[in-house]
């Protein structure tokens, strides 16, 4: 690996800057969502070291699909400074990392202040597999590219890209 490549922890830095460019202070909701939710797990643990460096206090959470009882049971508490999950209290700077599948659906997408959607594709040549149909309809109707604040393609998890969804 040259000095030049970007590494893992690189990428974590570069998406906590911009994260805190819009948000350098308050209580912090930050999702990392993937169709596979043990990478979506991965990538949203080495983000939380990435905060953790940088001297915040951070909480990690995964989600069950889709985020059902969320914003009541655990942002909405977060947010306010009172007990969620198994009785944290975030002060008044902290960091929620939520992984899982599906969270930029309409119903949840605005109950994050940051948002990472984590692509893998096949080596080149290799077949894509089919998807199942929930998929499918997620990725149609959700939308999750435009949805998120930040798409990395994750296929090489050592050296994940970032990558620009425009057209210019």
């Amino acid at each position: 690996m040259s000095s030049s490549e970007n590494t893992a922890r690189d990428l974590q830095r570069s998406l906590l800057g911009l994260m805190r460019q819009n948000s350098r202070a308050g209580r912090v909701v930050v999702a990392v969502d993937a169709l596979d939710s043990e990478a979506a797990g991965a990538f949203a643990d080495d983000f939380v070291a990435a905060v953790e460096q940088e001297g915040a206090t951070v909480f990690r959470v995964a989600l069950a699909d889709g985020a059902p009882n969320a914003r009541e049971r655990l942002i909405a508490p977060f947010r306010a400074g009172e007990p969620f999950g198994p009785g944290d209290v975030a002060p008044a700077d902290a960091v929620l990392v939520v992984s899982g599948r599906f969270l930029h659906t309409p119903e949840v997408r605005g109950l994050w202040n940051f948002s990472v959607w984590l692509e893998s594709n096949p080596p080149i040549g290799a077949p894509r597999p089919e998807l199942p149909d929930a998929e499918k309809h997620y990725l149609r109707t959700s939308r999750p590219k435009a949805a998120a604040s930040v798409i990395v393609e994750n296929s090489d998890t050592a050296h994940p890209v970032q990558v620009f969804g425009d057209f210019c």
